[in-house]
């Protein structure tokens, strides 16, 4: 490899860590935020953020995660002299279709409220819309540079707008304890967050556009100002790859989300039209609603290491290196297998405690139970859709999580209606194996093959359950001898849950030799595998 591509290789490594750390840091903030916000405002209030919240997580999956990635591609298969154009172009498309769903969304708020099943819930939505005008610039900035290699400004925009929506957030809720506002009151006030943090983001990053362009002057002005005409025909080859390439992407990138926003217009209507009275009908949503920063947790840990080999997956397939491809695509499997299995199993085990210490009570546990088997099936649907990308193409994994949406769409109040919220989270994750089961289907055979070679499809569920029975029994044993129950009490028997089956997942797969060496490699405490090989 010449000096100058190592040097390309290099900064485009060091720019995936930046965003790795990045969203990392991200998705932490984004899950840790609505325990103290719980808190503060209880059950409904949490229902009313919680019931639109969806629409500002669409919002984020545009804005940050599929439309960059798309125009980053679409600008990276030009000539310089070619960038600006294409990037005015991609950002006209932007503007039209961001300023349709803003009016969708103002103009259509109390209709959108009206099939919530609560119609006080229409200023929070037309809170929420103005983030939508944020879209077109944030998306195209942040594509131009990660298009150029330069992935510090959408990294640094992103914890940005993070840090911005909940200290605004928080406020609004700390806010709501001392005064006389309701909770729709509060909510209006908090989705506020969300246009304030869209402001954060692009002031980021314009301030990033006027350094490079004062470093460079090639691109001395921004692209809107740039005096290019655009040409019909090659406006609407950019708006046809995006709707063929880039809302795909988009939608892959948004699914719990998307099942998110169907729980919105589904569980409380469902809890509704099942007898329960309104009050009642929000606590129980807003209980439901606990599960959701247990998943984004549970993803983080799920797919933090499998991801690390990704990179490799990528380099084979380019390389038409078939062999080395299947046996890395196995190694990423069966590490988020693993892995995302053993954060569900352990949120699982200790989730009597964990329910506890985070939101006061242990109600809801058992659908929290059952929610959080998403983290596995979510985790292996991302893992999967990458080794996809990698190999073929993108019509597969859309058509598959359509028919997950559709299945939870239509099923989903019949389910509330019998079996309460935890109808919910039982058809949650049914569409989520839906979507698993088909996109699988793609994959060559003889990767499953490899996968559940010698014996593994019996050692790992096995470990994973054996981590489950030690993790829950053993801190149900040492609450019994620890002073009564509070919530400090809780929080400590839950670290110490995490801690057993930390090491009792550890121990199982030493034990039962469930990784090669260099799937001990992805992973940051492989020193610690040498020390036991070589005690052995």
């Amino acid at each position: 490899m010449s000096e100058r591509a190592n040097k390309h290789h290099s900064h485009m490594m060091k720019g995936a860590l930046i965003l790795s750390m990045a969203a990392l840091v991200t998705k932490v903030l984004s899950a840790v935020y609505k325990v103290p916000f719980q808190n503060l405002t209880g059950d409904k209030g949490f229902y009313v953020y919680q019931q639109i919240y969806p629409f500002y997580g669409i919002a984020v999956a545009l804005a940050l995660n599929g439309l960059p990635l798309f125009i980053s591609k679409l600008v990276a298969e030009e000539e310089a002299d070619r960038q600006m154009r294409v990037l005015k172009e991609i950002g006209l498309w932007l503007m039209l279709g961001s300023g349709t769903l803003f009016l969708l969304f103002w103009l259509g708020a109390d209709l959108i409220a009206l099939l919530m099943g609560d119609p006080e819930l229409t200023p929070v939505i037309r809170s929420v819309s103005y983030i939508y005008l944020f879209i077109p610039g944030l998306a195209s900035i942040r594509g131009y540079f990660q298009g150029n290699l330069d992935m510090v400004p959408t990294g640094i925009s992103q914890v940005g707008e993070q840090i911005a929506r909940i200290t605004v957030l928080l406020a609004a809720a700390y806010l709501f304890t001392l005064t006389d506002w309701s909770v729709y009151q509060m909510g209006t006030y908090a989705l506020s967050s969300s246009w304030v943090a869209g402001i954060i983001g692009l002031s980021i990053l314009i301030l990033y556009v006027l350094k490079r362009n004062t470093e460079n002057d090639r691109n001395a002005a921004f692209v809107f100002f740039r005096g290019e005409r655009v040409q019909k025909r090659s406006f609407l080859r950019v708006g046809k790859r995006l709707a063929i390439e880039g809302l795909p992407l988009t939608a892959m990138s948004s699914m719990m989300v998307l099942f998110q926003l169907i729980d919105s217009f589904t569980v409380y209507n469902g809890l509704i039209n099942a007898g329960f009275t309104e009050a009642l009908a929000m606590n129980m949503k807003g209980i439901y609603d606990r599960g959701q920063p247990f998943v984004q947790l549970g993803l983080v840990a799920g797919l933090g290491i499998s991801t690390s080999a990704l990179p490799l997956l990528r380099r084979y397939s380019q390389e038409k290196k078939t062999a080395a491809w299947k046996q890395s695509a196995v190694s990423v499997l069966k590490l988020t297998l693993l892995f995302s299995g053993a954060a569900a199993v352990g949120l699982i085990a200790i989730m009597p405690w964990l329910n506890e210490a985070l939101f006061a009570d242990q109600s809801g546990t058992a659908v929290l139970q059952v929610f959080v088997i998403s983290v596995l099936l979510a985790s292996m649907i991302s893992i999967t859709l990458s080794i996809l990308q990698s190999s073929t193409s993108q019509l597969l994994p859309i058509a598959a999580l359509s028919i997950g949406l559709l299945f939870k769409l239509l099923m989903n109040q019949f389910a509330v209606r019998y079996a309460g919220v935890m109808g919910s989270s039982y058809l949650t994750v049914l569409s989520l194996l839906l979507v698993l089961l088909i996109m699988s289907t793609q994959l060559p055979i003889g990767i499953w093959h490899q996968l559940f070679e010698k014996g593994q499809w019996i050692k790992m569920p096995l470990v994973l359950s054996v981590m489950g029975v030690i993790t829950h029994f053993g801190v149900g044993g040492l609450a019994q001898v620890l002073p009564e129950e509070n919530r400090l009490t809780a929080f400590v028997l839950a670290l110490a849950g995490v801690l057993v089956g930390g090491v009792a997942f550890l121990l199982g797969l030493t034990q039962f030799n469930l990784l090669s060496e260099q799937e001990w490699h992805y992973m940051p405490f492989s020193k610690i595998y040498e020390r036991i090989q070589k005690k052995k």
